[in-house]
């Protein structure tokens, strides 16, 4: 974790992988992270953003917030975030083992493909199946070192074996951020994605779609709530009706009886 510069007015935080450099291709890791700037003078106002998600990856490996907390605001030593030049910055992270959606499914086995280069064994079925289709997916790479392709018919063949093995109903927001992020990967090998980009985008905001009708089915069950609300408050309120124009036929009935011509008088003993 540490500050950036990005805005001038601001502090950044960022939650950064050690050693990303150094890290494998394909590597991830799935966590959850809060940022806390904590205030020395009273810890109930020290400010915290909770539960930031995110996918690390090799070549993706730190995120985090921009505009924390406005820096006239930490050097104002009255507001208790920065005490004798000392900031104390805290993080929570909760690391999952990857999203059992792709991993689960690799062996770690390789084998050759095609001459081209040493792929995962899950994979070979999916690449041999597209690249009988599409024939400039091998042509576009034939002049490549032979890591490069490697790297490349690798991020494609994970991004096909995620469409293959996946239903629509797992397509969770945490599936949709991993084809995303596959997707931004192959998109980096320049292959010729024409015939799959539309696929992909359509997965995409099929999984929108989805949420937009779950939304909806919410806010019709809390209409059907509310109409059923005031149903039974209308029903209730015919009852009261009811018994109120009873007791006004009542009381109508014993006001006739009363002569309005005669006059009050006045007791005497």
């Amino acid at each position: 974790m540490y500050p950036k510069g990005s805005n001038v007015d601001y502090l950044s935080l960022f939650l950064d992988v050690a050693d990303a450099s150094t890290l494998p291709f394909g590597w991830t890791r799935y966590a959850k992270f809060s940022l806390t700037v904590v205030n020395q003078l009273d810890s109930k106002k020290s400010i915290t953003r909770d539960l930031l998600e995110h996918e690390f990856v090799a070549n993706d490996s730190n995120r985090g917030i921009r505009s924390f907390i406005l820096l006239s605001e930490l050097r104002d030593h009255d507001k208790g975030y920065l005490i004798n030049d000392l900031c104390v910055v805290e993080v929570k992270v909760s690391v999952r083992n990857g999203i059992k959606i792709l991993e689960d499914q690799e062996t770690g086995e390789l084998i050759d493909f095609r001459g081209l280069g040493r792929v995962e064994k899950t994979f070979v079925p999916f690449l041999a199946e597209v690249c009988s289709s599409y024939p400039s997916l091998l042509k576009c790479h034939k002049k490549r070192s032979r890591p490069f392709i490697q790297c490349a018919f690798t991020a494609l063949g994970r991004l096909l074996c995620f469409l293959k093995t996946t239903k629509a109903k797992d397509m969770t927001r945490d599936a949709c951020k991993r084809l995303q992020l596959l997707w931004e990967e192959l998109e980096t090998f320049k292959f010729d994605l024409v015939w799959l980009e539309p696929h992909v985008q359509s997965v995409l905001v099929m999984k929108k779609r989805a949420g937009r009708v779950d939304r909806l089915r919410e806010d019709v069950e809390i209409l059907e709530n509310e109409i059923k609300r005031q149903r039974d408050v209308l029903a209730a309120a015919e009852v009261d009706l009811e018994a109120a124009k009873r007791d006004l036929a009542k009381a109508e009935a014993e006001f006739k009886k009363i002569d309005m011509d005669a006059v009050l008088g006045y007791p005497l003993t």
